[in-house]
């Protein structure tokens, strides 16, 4: 039997799981300058009021939605259990996955664009690297693996390697309109997504087996 104490706590979860998304959404749509507590209340079946119990702030609000955001793609990439597939096939899961994911998720990249140009002010301070570590760790054991049995050659780092893909997968989201605009290609075409993730696949694993650039020509003295 469920006492008044343990409902009311998960009505209030409830309550703060709907804030978030449609906080979520209402950012990624206007920014968060452009964002205001009473619409986002509007939307959603509480009050402003309830919006700044659960938060506290506009600012603690966007905090929260760029948390959960982070989370949510910090366990999808747990969820692929790179550590289980052989490097090369790793890596693939991956890239492939991963510009999956964003496309699937447009709100994660037009967060984190929101949120640079805050200059990551919400993203300092004790427990941000929970949110970026674990990935990091997973692609250094891939690489350190295929390194140890020769399938990679290149010095390339787990950092390396994310920051890439991420790049990809963000620039497929933020840039859509104006590739559109300019080229007449859109980004968000499910075939075109395909084609370009295979393009993306051989590129990077052609990255992961070059050799390192010769260095300066030696004339021997002569």
């Amino acid at each position: 039997m469920v006492d008044a104490a343990g409902e009311a706590t998960r009505d209030l979860a409830r309550t703060k799981e709907e804030i978030l998304r449609v906080a979520s959404e209402h950012f990624t749509r206007v920014g968060y300058y452009g964002a205001r507590v009473d619409e986002i209340a509007a939307e959603t079946s509480t009050t402003k009021r309830m919006i700044y119990y659960c938060f506290g702030s506009k600012d603690e609000l966007f905090r929260a939605c760029l948390q959960d955001a982070y989370a949510a793609i910090r366990r999808f990439e747990a969820s692929l259990h790179l550590a289980d597939a052989p490097p090369r096939a790793a890596v693939e899961r991956y890239v492939r996955e991963t510009l999956e994911y964003h496309h699937s998720h447009p709100h994660l990249a037009q967060l984190v664009r929101a949120e640079n140009l805050l200059d990551a002010a919400h993203l300092t301070g004790d427990g941000a690297d929970v949110l970026g570590h674990p990935v990091i760790e997973i692609l250094d054991d891939v690489l350190a693996r295929g390194h140890e049995e020769g399938v990679f050659t290149a010095e390339v780092t787990g950092v390396d390697l994310h920051l890439v893909v991420t790049a990809l997968a963000n620039f497929r989201v933020t840039n859509a309109p104006t590739v559109r605009a300019l080229f007449g290609v859109s980004m968000a075409d499910d075939a075109r997504l395909a084609r370009d993730i295979d393009q993306y696949v051989e590129m990077i694993l052609g990255w992961l087996v070059s050799s390192a650039p010769p260095g300066p020509a030696d004339d021997g003295g002569a």
